[in-house]
């Protein structure tokens, strides 16, 4: 039985564990990169001051090896490339960053970092001269060096009127202390050294405290238990947890069970706590109540418990398909990666590059690496909202029929109403704390099919807010590498109008609205707000991203809605009333971003969109995540904006349910092409 309390100390092995050989490779190359540009451009040398971030958080994070690691990985990336100037940069990044990082790690301050950079002077200084000793050509050539520089200062001082004594003495005085070399070379490492430590301490312990305090509050934490790996059957009894620094609990109190090989369902408003319910049955400890299990959680373990996460592209690793699907596991397991890639409908990707695949395809690889882990709890968290219908099927079909053909039980979150169907059993997290076993009458999001290509009857008022003519874009163009993305692509959107732009995954949506909100320029084409092109007015035309949390720049609710539309974040009258426009709480002005559920980042995006009167609206996929009522919200919220105000609105999605009075215009796109050209602009219906 777990039950909470303070966590145990992690369990360390002899050789790196798969997610600390990811950091390493990650931040060595991190590090790596940023010691390249400064040494290949020039006047760029201080731009190495950057590389001993990711140094500094790998040294506070995880164990030195996991440091030697980095630095040895990143020095010969960087020494192959720009030499050795790249290497010992890559080496100084590293020795700057992990003595701050493991100084702050054990809770030291500066009276350690001197000693400790003493000590490494002290050494430096040693090695210089052993080497400065056996190397006497070298030597000779420093020395003459050294005699230069003081020789050609010693003559400018000897310019300046009755400075002749000083420069003769400047010369013999050198000369004199030229003769204790060997002293003189161990002074210069350990000042030098001390001065460079404590330069770096002083600035990167402070960048290192502030992005310490931003916390990552729904991270997947390694497992940390110890004995048989069993995590089902699971029992929670009263749990409730809440987030370091809130004043409310985000989950419970909920009591709940899941059965091994039972297909569970979980729906819930947003906000309800689906998220961190799913933190809890990976091994987060609760704030309160208990977690019973037989055994230990065994996340990412063989026959423990795997977690498909919303956004795959944060699970792959591997360059190939099949690397991804064993990436992790022990030395010697044995996985047939042909059977589970075909049970998944990727057979015969094994050899495909991971970064071609589509959304859909990379969920389902998502699927087939936690599947290789011959998991007893399988949770899928919100797989679909992001792939078009499609992969949406296709995983469908895959997650299904799961408990029978794998000795696992499947925790399935989900706003949508047939894939809830689906499940053997459904629960239902309350909005007021508390969960329920198939509460009748929950609104879930209905599934649509793809609508027909359409136009309003309705003659367009005015010119044309936004215009595209023979708009193509080529990614890498003039490259081996060049794809094209779009191409001769032609339609207007007036003032006031709606439309929806569909296609499946790759078909470039968005890429298209990239264009149309001036942050790309077309390869071929232009697109022309109010007759002159958009991307010299950027901002004009405000774009929701597809992914909500990476346009999300400050750390509070409120600082990021004033910031984005340009006013003081403490007119809390204008953050208020932006909130509310969007259908939020104004408590959340004070919640931290990382602590908000993803529809609810969602609309505080677009609560700092909308408080800043675009021309026009783009919105990728903004429905993605959220739930029946707070969908249905949105949609009567943009509809009002759209006929009272003549706001223009632009959806990408990939869910068409309710979108009829919103967008009356309906443009598909194919492999790059507008499959149905429109035959007029429509206007207000």
């Amino acid at each position: 039985m777990t039950s909470a309390g303070p966590e145990s100390a992690p369990r360390r092995t002899a050789s790196l564990q798969s997610v600390e050989l990811a950091q390493a490779a990650v931040m060595a190359a991190l590090c790596a990169a940023i010691a390249i540009i400064a040494v290949v451009v020039p006047f760029a040398a201080g731009i190495s001051l950057l590389g001993t971030v990711p140094m500094g958080l790998l040294a506070y994070r995880y164990r030195l090896r996991v440091l030697l690691t980095a630095t040895v990985a990143g020095g010969l990336v960087a020494f192959l490339i720009a030499g050795m100037g790249g290497f010992m940069t890559v080496v100084n990044c590293a020795y700057i960053g992990g003595l701050t990082g493991i100084v702050k790690r054990r809770g030291r301050g500066t009276p350690t970092v001197v000693a400790s950079a003493l000590v490494a002077g002290a050494l430096f200084g040693a090695f210089a001269v052993v080497a400065l000793t056996i190397l006497s050509r070298l030597r000779h050539l420093i020395f003459e060096s050294f005699t230069a520089n003081i020789t050609g200062l010693a003559a400018v001082i000897a310019r300046i009127p009755n400075m002749d004594d000083a420069a003769d003495r400047l010369t013999r005085d050198f000369a004199t202390v030229l003769r204790f070399w060997p002293l003189l070379i161990f002074v210069i490492g350990v000042v030098t050294i001390t001065w460079v430590s404590l330069v770096g301490w002083w600035a990167l312990s402070r960048v290192m405290t502030r992005l310490l305090g931003v916390p990552d509050v729904h991270k997947l934490e390694a497992s940390r238990d110890a004995g048989p790996i069993a995590p089902v059957p699971l029992q929670l009894r009263d749990v409730r947890f809440r987030y370091p620094s809130s004043h409310r609990d985000a989950l419970g109190p909920v009591s709940m069970e899941v059965q091994p090989g039972e297909h569970l369902a979980i729906t819930g408003a947003n906000g309800s706590g689906k998220t961190t319910l799913m933190l809890v049955l990976s091994g987060r400890e609760p704030t309160s109540g208990t977690v019973e299990r037989p055994g230990a959680v065994g996340l990412g373990r063989l026959g423990g418990t795997a977690v498909v996460m919303q956004h795959p592209e944060s699970q792959v690793l591997g360059s190939r398909v099949a690397d991804d699907v064993v990436w992790g596991l022990p030395p010697g397991t044995s996985i047939d990666v042909h059977r589970l890639l075909s049970e998944v409908g990727l057979e015969g990707l094994a050899e495909r590059d991971t970064g071609g695949l589509s959304g859909g395809e990379l969920q389902r690889l998502a699927v087939a690496a936690a599947l290789a882990r011959e998991p007893s709890l399988l949770i899928a968290d919100e797989v679909t909202s992001m792939v078009d219908q499609h992969g949406r099927d296709g995983l469908m079909a895959v997650l299904s029929g799961l408990t029978r053909r794998h000795r696992t039980a499947l925790v399935h979150i989900t706003h949508y109403n047939n894939e809830a169907d689906a499940a053997d059993r459904t629960v239902t997290l309350l909005g007021n704390g508390g969960a329920a076993d198939n509460v009748a009458g929950t609104p879930m999001v209905e599934q649509a099919d793809v609508p027909e290509a359409a136009v309003t009857t309705v003659e367009p008022q005015g010119a044309p807010v936004l215009e595209l003519s023979g708009v193509s874009h080529v990614y890498a163009s003039g490259t081996p590498w060049a794809k094209t993305a779009l191409s001769g692509i032609d339609f207007a959107v007036h003032e006031g109008d709606g439309v929806l732009i569909h296609g499946v995954n790759g078909s470039g949506k968005s890429t298209l609205a990239w264009i149309m909100a001036g942050l790309t320029v077309p390869t071929v084409g232009t697109c022309l707000l109010d007759g002159a092109p958009v991307s010299d007015q950027v901002g004009a035309v405000a774009l929701s991203f597809q992914a909500a949390r990476l346009q999300l720049m400050r750390s509070r609710v409120d600082a990021e809605i004033a910031s984005a539309a340009g006013f003081s974040v403490r007119d809390r009258g204008r953050v208020v009333e932006a909130l509310g426009t969007v259908g939020l709480d104004p408590e959340l002005a004070t919640r931290r971003i990382d602590q908000l559920s993803g529809g609810q980042m969602r609309r505080v995006v677009l609560a700092g969109l909308l408080a800043r009167s675009p021309r026009a609206l783009i919105l990728d996929e903004p429905l993605a995540g959220l739930d029946a009522d707070s969908a249905s919200g949105l949609l009567r919220l943009l509809e009002d904006l759209r006929r009272r105000k003549r706001l223009t609105v632009v959806v990408i999605s990939h869910d068409f349910a309710g979108l009829e009075d919103l967008c009356p215009r309906t443009l598909h796109l194919h492999g790059g092409v507008l499959a149905t050209a429109p035959t007029a602009a429509g206007g207000l219906p």
